[in-house]
């Protein structure tokens, strides 16, 4: 009898514990993302961060809201190329004088907005904007609002396909910057620029047609202005050359230009902290 009633008690103190272990599944698995997430520096390698994000199911939208109140560019730039590691891009240029996609290092294009944002400023616009990397970005580095002008369809139709998880927040045009209403470029308070134009007179041309039709305070940044001299004569103002890196505000219609990163790319080492008046020539 007592072998019986001990025999009773083992299994319903097995019952009871399977019963505990398996009603917080959903809870277990929302626990593993937090602990992700608190744990996420130690993720150094992009690949496995990525298989992390798989294995998790963390989506998209969730990476976007983590990265929006943390203050790490390292950080924020791993979570971003994760994402983006495994998507589509154009090789192909559209133009002989365009050229093709090409990857700018995410990590100094985190670092450098996180350096030149200021708090008001909410909408992001990606001239050129490829496969839409650029734009996500701008998403996890607090925009609210990110718009991608890019001239090759292909490339449209990929962007798209690419955000397509955030189409209330991101808009993308298939256009020509030089041709392009110039109401276009008042939609952004934050404007981005890796040169897709080869010749060095269309570029200077269209980096002053932004200049011209950028709202007031908005700041534009340029990461291959080696055309500087071309800019000079067309905007009469003497612009600095800055190793092909510029940010130019513009503010009661004149325009400024900030050093955010020196001939070594030391963004600690620069020689120039504030916003410097472009003068005339």
């Amino acid at each position: 009898m007592k072998k019986i009633l001990f025999l009773s008690g083992l299994l319903l103190c097995n019952f009871l514990f399977s019963c505990k272990e398996t009603t917080p599944i959903t809870q277990k698995a929302t626990f593993s993302k937090d602990t992700f997430f608190r744990q996420a520096k130690i993720f150094f390698n992009p690949d496995f961060l990525r298989k992390e994000i798989e294995k998790l199911n963390i989506t998209e939208r969730e990476i976007v809201e983590f990265c929006r109140v943390i203050d790490d560019a390292a950080l924020r730039s791993k979570f971003a190329s994760a994402v983006f590691s495994q998507k589509t891009y154009n090789k192909t240029p559209a133009k002989e004088e365009f050229w093709a996609a090409i990857r700018f290092n995410l990590a100094r294009f985190v670092e450098t907005v996180m350096i030149l944002k200021e708090p008001q400023q909410k909408v992001f616009m990606d001239i050129g904007s490829g496969n839409g990397e650029k734009l996500f970005t701008a998403l996890c580095l607090g925009f609210e609002k990110a718009y991608g002008l890019e001239y090759s369809p292909e490339s449209v139709a990929e962007s798209k396909e690419n955000l397509k998880n955030f189409s209330q927040e991101i808009e993308i045009t298939q256009g020509d910057a030089l041709e392009i209403d110039g109401n276009f470029f008042q939609k952004a308070d934050f404007l981005y620029m890796y040169s897709p134009i080869k010749d060095n007179k269309l570029a200077a041309k269209l980096f002053k047609r932004v200049l011209d039709n950028m709202k007031d305070g908005a700041i534009f940044l340029e990461v291959r202005c080696v055309y500087i001299d071309e800019v000079r004569k067309l905007t009469k103002l003497n612009f600095p050359n800055l190793k092909s890196w510029i940010a130019v505000k513009k503010q009661e219609g004149k325009f400024y230009y900030k050093n955010v990163i020196d001939n070594s790319y030391n963004y600690t080492n620069t020689d120039t902290k504030e916003w410097q008046e472009v003068k005339p020539l």
